[in-house]
């Protein structure tokens, strides 16, 4: 049994997408049942659709690329941290005091359901701007969430996007975190290498650390 735990979101017709979107579409260029040496596959779907990652290109203008993007950023040492169920309000300053210094943060809301029916629509942002700034200052350089937006649902306001995204904090979105317990984990999110694009999907894998690594980073 691998010890890795898969987070990423399975990509096919049923995938929750954005509102607008368009879901993945997948047409067979060659098939074993029509009599062809092989099966070959073409796919369609938007790079911020299911489990992506935003890279500052996103939103900052001349900002870095996917590709990019050092590959150590998305690989080692993250704290999943788990809002109150039923809690939809923003992340204070108060509450991201207690992860200030962490390098990578995964945020689980309510919005973990792994077949959704619909997009859910009524949340805020995941944090305030204050507590963003924080986390910045203390060295945040990835924070992921298993909504499909760090800004809130509607579309009103982008300004986490562009306060992670200024200062080089790449955006983990979608991510499936249904049975993932608050705690330390390894952490593997690697995008496809995609010239000048600003976003990528990517395969997402946690690996809970074994108690004799485990510290406090929260001190």
């Amino acid at each position: 049994m691998s010890e890795w735990i898969d987070i990423t979101r399975p990509v096919d017709e049923t995938l929750i997408t954005w509102p607008g979107r368009s879901r993945p579409t997948r047409q067979w260029e060659k098939s074993l049942a029509a009599g062809d040496h092989c099966n070959v596959s073409s796919w369609e779907w938007n790079a911020h659709s299911g489990t992506h990652v935003d890279a500052p290109l996103h939103f900052i203008e001349r900002g870095h690329s996917i590709d990019q993007i050092p590959p150590d950023l998305f690989l080692g040492d993250c704290q999943v941290v788990e809002l109150a169920p039923g809690n939809f309000a923003p992340m204070d300053e108060k509450a991201a005091r207690r992860y200030a210094g962490t390098k990578r943060l995964l945020v689980k809301t309510g919005h973990s359901l792994p077949s959704p029916e619909r997009f859910y629509e009524a949340h805020e942002m995941l944090m305030t701007e204050n507590a963003a700034s924080l986390l910045l200052e203390s060295g945040l350089m990835l924070i992921g969430t298993d909504r499909l937006s760090v800004d809130d649902s509607k579309g009103r306001s982008f300004g986490l996007h562009r306060l992670f995204l200024g200062a080089g904090c790449i955006i983990v979105e979608g991510l499936l975190l249904t049975d993932i317990k608050e705690g330390a984990y390894y952490l593997s999110a690697l995008p496809l290498r995609l010239s000048g694009a600003e976003a990528s999907p990517i395969r997402a894998l946690l690996k809970q650390k074994p108690m004799d690594q485990m510290k406090d980073d929260f001190q």
